[in-house]
């Protein structure tokens, strides 16, 4: 099958648009690995997770874009474009994905706060005198007088 000159340079620069894309997800997950401080199991997790979808986006990638062809300017461009991401623009990003993860993450917590103020609540209210002693002046026998099913 014959490919054109411009059929091979779309393709080509398509595949750098990808390599500076699956470097951008990479700096994604790096920037979620420097905010958390993860240890080994879940950074390993997060590195398979990123070969996974990579490898899976890059099969998809050069059977959609390449027909299906494994032509050697598509991997030189892939390699071309996460090189010249992780060269001029990845500092940037990384910064940026890195703020905006402490953000979410801030929000998150004050999200967490909010909604665990009736639970502490309930909680300091179970544990006054007055709610023991209502708890404790409760008797079974009372329970056993009204409902006949407790009886023995």
């Amino acid at each position: 099958m014959y490919i054109s000159i411009a059929d091979q340079t779309v393709v080509f620069l398509r595949s750098i648009l990808f390599g500076a894309a699956v470097g951008a997800y990479y700096d994604l997950l790096r920037a979620l690995r420097r905010e958390k401080r993860l240890r080994l199991l879940p950074v390993a997790l997060l590195d398979g997770i990123f070969w996974l979808t990579a490898i899976v986006a890059f099969a998809l990638f050069v059977l959609l874009a390449a027909d299906g062809d494994g032509r050697s300017y598509v991997l030189i461009g892939l390699a071309g474009g996460a090189a010249l991401y992780f060269l001029t623009l990845s500092p940037a990003v990384l910064s940026l994905f890195r703020l905006a993860l402490s953000a979410l993450l801030a929000a998150a917590g004050w999200a967490l706060r909010i909604v665990s103020i009736p639970i502490t609540l309930l909680r300091r209210l179970c544990r006054s005198k007055a709610a023991k002693k209502i708890i404790h002046g409760i008797r079974m026998k009372n329970f056993k007088k009204r409902l006949p099913f407790l009886r023995d």
